[in-house]
């Protein structure tokens, strides 16, 4: 598995599923390392510790994630969006969370 501590210059949060995003803010994905929707751009950053994963996604191409999905090592999971607000706020929503297997 990549982690941050393995990409140059890649200084990425960690998470766990439990985490807020809260007031975290735009996150620059400046080296993407996948290509996750199949399009043949680079898009996503997957990084990670002992405890949790994390997959970060441009799908604007922008060069800032829209999306983020944690799972930790105990199989609880959470998606985020960043939305950008009419008013000009920014901010992190959960889209789902839960607990993959049984």
């Amino acid at each position: 598995m990549v982690t941050s501590g393995d990409l140059p210059g890649l200084e990425l949060p960690d998470f766990d599923a439990h985490s807020e995003l809260g007031g975290l803010g735009a996150i620059e994905l400046s080296h993407p390392t996948q290509d996750l929707d199949g399009d043949g751009l680079l898009d996503t950053v997957t990084t990670g510790t002992d405890h949790a994963m994390q997959v970060w996604t441009d799908m604007d191409h922008d060069g800032f994630a829209d999306h983020m999905t944690v799972v930790d090592s105990g199989g609880d999971f959470s998606a985020w969006e960043f939305h950008h607000h009419p008013d000009g706020t920014t901010e992190w929503v959960r889209t789902d969370n839960g607990h993959l297997g049984k």
